[in-house]
C-alpha cells in the first residue's frame, strides 16, 4: 500500500474510532505526547490536513504550529473536528506523499499509535505501522551526528548509518519504531536494551522529556 492510501486508510479508522469515544475518552491524557488529549491529538491531524490544503506550512512542524491546530479547535464540537479531518484529509495533493521521506501518513500512524495506547486499544493493523520502518531508518541515518548502530529485535537486524556499536532490543519491531519516533522514555528504553544513548540520538525528536 503507498503512502497516500495508507494515510487515506488511517484517517478512515481513526475518524470512525473517535466517532464512537465518550467525552472521557476524548479527555484522556496521551502519555506519548503528555501536554495533549486525546481530542488534542485529533485537533492536530485535522488542522495539519487543512493546514497542508491549505498551504500554511511556514513553520511546520514546530510546537507552535501544531499548538495553533489544538488551540483554534478547543471548543470545536468533536463531530465538527472530525468531518473537518475527513474533508480536507481527501484533497490533500499527491505530491504530498511524494518520495520515500517524511509523508502526511507518518504523523497519522504515529498518532493512531498514540491514542490507542492511551486508550489502551489494541495496536492498528501490522501493515499500517510495519511499512514506516525502513523509511524511519533510513531517514534517521540521514540524521547529522547521529552515532550509527546495529539493533536486533525479536524480529529483524536493523543498521542505523555507519555502525560503532552492535546491541540487541528486547521487543519486536513496532516497539522499536515508537522507540524511534520519541514515544518512550529513558527508563522505558533501558528496560529494553542497553543501548540507550544510541537510540535516543537517533530519535525523531530526540529523547523524551517526560
Amino acid at each position: 500500500m503507498n503512502s497516500a492510501a495508507l494515510y487515506a486508510a488511517t484517517v478512515d479508522r481513526v475518524a470512525a474510532l473517535a466517532e464512537t469515544l465518550s467525552p472521557a475518552q476524548w479527555g484522556t491524557i496521551v502519555p506519548a505526547t503528555p501536554m495533549w488529549s486525546v481530542r488534542d491529538v485529533l485537533a492536530h491531524q485535522a488542522g495539519t490536513a487543512r493546514n497542508i490544503v491549505e498551504g500554511d506550512m511556514a513553520d511546520a512542524p514546530s510546537p507552535a504550529w501544531t499548538n495553533r491546530q489544538v488551540v483554534a479547535r478547543r471548543h470545536t464540537e468533536a463531530a465538527d473536528m472530525i468531518a473537518e479531518w475527513r474533508e480536507y484529509a481527501a484533497q490533500i495533493p499527491a505530491e504530498a506523499f511524494a518520495g520515500g521521506g517524511v509523508t502526511p501518513a507518518w504523523d497519522a500512524i504515529v498518532h493512531e499509535a498514540d491514542i490507542r495506547e492511551a486508550l489502551d486499544l489494541p495496536r492498528a493493523p501490522e501493515e499500517t505501522w510495519r511499512s514506516l520502518l525502513p523509511s524511519v531508518v533510513a531517514a534517521l541515518s540521514a540524521k547529522v551526528a547521529v552515532n550509527g548502530f546495529v539493533v536486533t529485535t525479536r524480529e529483524h537486524t536493523w543498521r542505523v548509518e555507519t555502525p560503532i556499536a552492535e546491541f540487541d532490543f528486547a521487543g519486536d519491531d513496532f516497539e522499536l519504531l515508537r522507540v524511534l519516533f520519541s514515544r518512550r522514555t529513558t527508563l522505558q528504553i533501558a528496560q529494553l536494551s542497553p543501548g540507550v544513548a544510541h537510540l535516543e540520538a537517533a530519535a525523531m525528536f530526540g529523547p523524551r522529556n517526560s
